[in-house]
């Protein structure tokens, strides 16, 4: 899970040295935005049928993780200033009207969430490997101002565990699942103790639960700018296999949607980011069919094998409302750009070091941090 040195502000620096850093997948951040952003019609519908005494109690039950108690840890100290990182806007479709079923938000703090997507696939199963944190992202929702932002922390950013080093912060995940904290809040505690803001709940969702959102919404619709060819996609049993998507309007299936956002070699991110923007368009049309609300029990009991929250039923509904009410330019994204640099350890592992005291500032900038949510 990667090499640890002594606590302390960061690894010695004779332990790091520049590299020229290859090329590694960022589709998984904006998959698990998709399938959770997904959730919000899926929710509303959930709602409804509850109301009506159909199975969203029951799914609930597999979802929900019974909140761990907390432990206020310290923040680390600071380090000299890199560049301060320009927030970009999702372009969203803009909210229909607001179901009046749904239960408004109680209280008028923010809520800080930790959203964390899980690599879950069968070769690191087939392996016995523990899950792996793949997508990090800090997210905040303000119901006062009518605003959200999201941060998303990469994979290899060198942090301090608590507990037990220096390590990649994806590897909190797996030592907490192994220590018996639970991968969560290990994972929550370290955002905590490094970014020095207080995490408020955690959504968790696996591959899967893109997939099985996709199919049981009966495929998505999307309309392809240009031919696509990847010679070198992930196939089953670490292979690679060919993969095409010829220009035009087509309907995908979960596995072929995954496919779509997942893709890399054949352009670039940016040119990735917009096909997942393009397939969560599609999923929020899809889902607000009629046929979405017929088929919400169904949806809620797949995502019951693939989503873990701490949030109560209640607030997942409320949050869902929020998420409604929020037009296209109140909703922000943020990353590290500028803050982190390339470093490998004499192991050979690939890290990102990051520039603790431009983080931290750009947190304060863009996250409203009250008396109990600043650390």
């Amino acid at each position: 899970m990667g090499d640890r040195s002594e606590a302390g502000e960061h690894p010695p620096e004779s332990e790091l040295r520049p590299r020229v850093r290859a090329r590694r997948p960022v589709w998984r951040v904006g998959l698990v935005m998709l399938s959770l952003l997904a959730l919000v019609p899926i929710v509303s519908a959930g709602w409804y049928l509850v109301r009506l005494g159909l199975a969203a109690n029951e799914a609930y039950r597999s979802i929900f993780v019974t909140p761990a108690p907390r432990t206020d840890l310290a923040t680390r100290a600071s380090s000299p200033p890199l560049p301060t990182v320009r927030p970009t806007t999702i372009h969203l479709p803009t909210p229909t009207a607001t179901p009046t079923e749904l239960p408004s938000w109680e209280g008028s703090e923010p809520i800080t969430l930790l959203l964390i997507g899980i690599d879950t696939t069968p070769e690191r199963a087939g392996e016995g490997a523990l899950p792996l944190a793949d997508a990090i992202i800090l997210a905040q929702v303000d119901p006062v101002a009518k605003r959200a932002v999201m941060l998303s922390i990469p994979r290899d950013l060198l942090v301090e565990i608590p507990g037990v080093g220096w390590d990649r912060i994806n590897a909190a995940y797996a030592y907490g699942e192994t220590n018996g904290t639970g991968g969560p809040v290990t994972l929550m505690r370290t955002v905590e103790h490094n970014f020095g803001v207080r995490i408020d709940a955690f959504a968790e969702v696996d591959f899967r639960g893109f997939v099985q959102i996709v199919d049981l919404l009966g495929g998505v619709v999307v309309d392809v700018p240009a031919p696509i060819k990847d010679d070198e996609f992930p196939g089953a049993n670490f292979t690679y296999q060919r993969l095409y998507f010829a220009p035009g309007l087509q309907r995908f299936d979960g596995a072929r949607a995954l496919a779509y956002v997942r893709t890399r070699h054949d352009d670039n991110d940016l040119a990735r980011g917009l096909r997942q923007q393009q397939v969560l368009y599609a999923l929020q049309a899809q889902a607000l069919r009629i046929d979405a609300l017929r088929r919400a029990p169904e949806l809620l009991a797949a995502l019951g094998n693939t989503v873990r929250t701490d949030l109560s039923l209640r607030q997942v509904l409320a949050l869902a409302r929020l998420g409604l009410e929020l037009s296209p330019e109140q909703i922000e994204t943020a990353s590290l750009a500028g803050m982190v640099q390339d470093a490998t350890l004499p192991s050979g592992a690939a890290v990102l070091v990051g520039d603790w005291t431009a983080i931290r500032a750009e947190i304060a900038r863009r996250f409203r941090l009250t008396a109990a949510g600043a650390r």
